[in-house]
């Protein structure tokens, strides 16, 4: 079987989703709006999409830009509501949306597992109900400090020493034929929604109440527990990793720094070792 799998005209559905990501992180919400339509008008010609998921996502944004407007005593009920859609956003819980296969079955090298890739629609609508929920999204925490970008590098480091040295991964360079789609896939549409979620929503509140390092390794320990499907090797790498974007969130630039950080470390992983894993 051919490594990619049939994707034009399809992946037109996630150019203007790409370009509203972008816009959005760059702090500009409404000239995203017209770019989010243009998605959903591609993601239903296409069948990704069925009318009625386009009119939940539309509600579900309303309710976003109308959070910021409660008062203060139905904060908790801003939360419930910020957590809950997201937790359904990002496990993928609405009917009627559908992902698109890029690579099936693949190795990236003779020592990897196979796996399949696919994008997805769900998970960067998550972001955009942050964007409009959370005027403070995109605003950096503390000014940053190099000394803590470094230990967050140094982290991400002995993790990737650690999963060689325990076989979870081996030294095996590849440039998939993928990779252009990967690349932009990770960075928007994986990326940018988890850490704007685990670190600009979650670390950010549990900072103002409960200090700077305990959110940093409470969120960290539900980052890692997200990953769980993938087994306890899982969580344990990705808690380490979540430290890592932590500190690159809350002491070295904002969200900006920890999606690049993330980022960094999975196309590292991709490219550099057996992804996901070793065979064997």
């Amino acid at each position: 079987m051919n490594a990619m799998s049939t994707v034009w005209p399809e992946i037109l559905t996630w150019l203007p989703l790409t370009i509203a990501l972008a816009i959005g992180w760059a702090g500009h919400r409404i000239l995203a709006l017209p770019f989010l339509a243009m998605t959903a008008c591609l993601g239903w010609w296409f069948g990704f999409l069925s009318p009625i998921s386009i009119l939940l996502f539309s509600v579900c944004l309303g309710i976003a830009a109308w959070l910021p407007r409660l008062p203060k005593g139905f904060v908790p009920l801003k939360h419930i509501l910020l957590i809950l859609l997201c937790f359904i956003f990002g496990l993928e819980m609405i009917s009627g949306v559908e992902r698109m296969p890029i690579a099936i079955d693949v190795q990236t090298g003779p020592a990897s597992v196979p796996f399949s890739y696919s994008i997805g629609l769900e998970k960067p609508f998550a972001f955009f109900v942050l964007l409009f929920a959370l005027p403070e999204l995109l605003l950096t925490p503390t000014r940053a400090d190099k000394r803590f970008v470094a230990a967050g590098l140094l982290l991400l480091g002995g993790l990737f020493a650690l999963a060689v040295l325990t076989q979870t991964v081996r030294w095996e360079p590849s440039i998939p034929e993928w990779l252009p789609v990967f690349i932009v896939g990770n960075l928007l549409l994986t990326c940018l929604p988890e850490e704007a979620f685990f670190r600009g929503y979650l670390q950010r509140e549990l900072a103002a109440r409960l200090g700077i390092w305990t959110a940093i390794v409470v969120t960290s320990a539900l980052f890692g527990l997200a990953h769980l499907s993938g087994g306890i090797v899982l969580v344990v790498f990705a808690t380490v990793a979540g430290l890592a974007y932590g500190l690159a969130y809350q002491l070295g630039g904002g969200l900006r720094s920890a999606v690049f950080f993330h980022f960094g470390f999975n196309i590292v992983h991709l490219t550099l070792f057996t992804y996901p894993a070793a065979a064997g």
